[in-house]
């Protein structure tokens, strides 16, 4: 057994956004490891804006501090607010401009969320080292390199537009350590800003710890599902990239054939997908219910063509059952080959013989499904994350005291 190094016992994480109530998977991991280090006995807490809603930035939650589930939690208002639709033309015209012609700073402060208030409660905050989720925003791109202190950043970076740009690479190089996701985001991060590769990193940022008390027939009662009629299910959201076509294209293709199997869909995509012939929304669902969903499937479908890491993929692993994750991600494909949990599908028609397979062969579901549990019991552990973080902490206290960062001062403002 390894010995465990002494932990610097304080984060104060930076994130566009934060609460139960937020959809995002790079915000729910900040949440959860913050959560996790708060009842771990570390001192934890939070910068972040009133937004729930990261098309729109508006604000919906009050300015001030307020404490949850043992996390100091910051909230600071978003001065801008910003049009999706608008947004998202100036954003393609953005990006078709030569690297060098791109306005980056009018883009950035129109990506948001734009928060002076934030920005400038960073440079006054007292001594505490930062971890910065995820790289897409401004309080990253823009907090980061202003910050004092320790700075670590967690980028749950996939191949996009955004990651080009040079403020990001700056951002990046920086950082004084790098909490990556996966051996392939950090690939991908790399091959755009090949200086990351001199940062110090750690791959694994993230603990699945099961709650007691999963009910798969509970969630099949609520439904009116008889135990032997299967479904896949999805949970999460319907961005551009999230691959929903695809899923749906694989389910007619599913149904066409006879398969009597249905398309459950949870979290976002069970509000605004609606309802058809084997594909069945049920809206967002409370943390036990959610857990049931996933205990009940035969497959848990992963669509996504751009990931830095799968939480729904590890979750259902850690419930033992196989995933079906589209292979055009690198980062899926790698996980589903480490874990040998499942399969990784090319194409609706591709999706559509994985899910035929599963369903034939339970053996093989079975043997799948548990090779998986086995993998993320091994591996994805919350002592290790902290472990992880604490060394990377450590690692950066020099550059930190060279910028002028000491341990002692005024504590942070709200």
């Amino acid at each position: 057994m390894t010995e465990t190094p002494a932990a610097p016992a304080a984060l104060r994480v930076v994130t566009p956004r934060y609460g139960e109530a937020v959809v995002g998977g790079a915000e729910r991991l900040a949440r959860m490891l913050a959560e996790w280090l708060a009842g771990a006995g570390w001192r934890v807490e939070v910068f972040t804006t009133c937004a729930l809603d990261a098309a729109t930035w508006r604000d919906e939650l009050e300015p001030g501090v307020a404490v949850e589930s043992g996390v100091v939690v910051r909230r600071f208002r978003v001065r801008a607010p910003r049009r999706p639709r608008m947004f998202h033309e100036l954003s393609r015209g953005f990006f078709r401009l030569p690297a060098g012609l791109r306005p980056e700073a009018a883009w950035l402060a129109l990506q948001g969320p734009w928060s002076p208030s934030l920005l400038g409660a960073l440079q006054t905050a007292g001594p505490m080292p930062a971890l910065f989720v995820p790289y897409l925003y401004q309080p990253t791109v823009v907090g980061l390199p202003a910050y004092r202190g320790p700075r670590l950043m967690l980028p749950a970076a996939h191949d996009e537009g955004p990651l080009q740009l040079r403020a990001v690479g700056a951002a990046l190089q920086a950082a004084d350590g790098l909490l990556f996701g996966t051996e392939e985001e950090r690939e991908i991060v790399v091959a755009r800003h090949p200086a990351a590769a001199s940062r110090p990193y750690a791959v694994g940022n993230v603990g699945i710890t099961v709650p007691a008390g999963v009910d798969a027939a509970r969630f099949r009662a609520r439904l009116g599902l008889g135990a032997e009629e299967p479904y896949l299910l999805y949970g999460g959201r319907v961005a551009p990239g999230k691959g929903m076509e695809e899923l749906l294209g694989g389910v007619r293709l599913l149904r066409d054939r006879g398969a009597g199997v249905r398309l459950v869909l949870t979290g976002e995509a069970g509000t605004v997908v609606p309802a058809s012939d084997g594909v069945l929304p049920v809206g967002r669902l409370d943390e036990a219910s959610r857990w049931d969903a996933l205990a009940g499937a035969a497959a848990v479908v992963v669509p996504s063509f751009h990931e830095s890491l799968s939480l729904l993929a590890l979750e259902a692993w850690a419930l033992g059952r196989p995933v079906l994750a589209n292979g055009a991600s690198p980062v899926l494909r790698g996980q589903v080959a480490r874990s040998d949990g499942g399969i990784a599908y090319r194409g609706a028609a591709g999706l559509a013989e994985g899910a035929l397979r599963l369903l034939a062969e339970p053996v093989l579901a079975a043997a799948m499904g548990a090779s998986g549990r086995d993998w993320v019991a091994s591996t994805y552990r919350w002592e290790a994350v902290r472990d992880r973080v604490a060394s990377l902490i450590s690692g950066a206290l020099p550059a930190a005291a060279a910028r002028g960062w000491a341990a002692a001062g005024p504590g942070a403002g709200g």
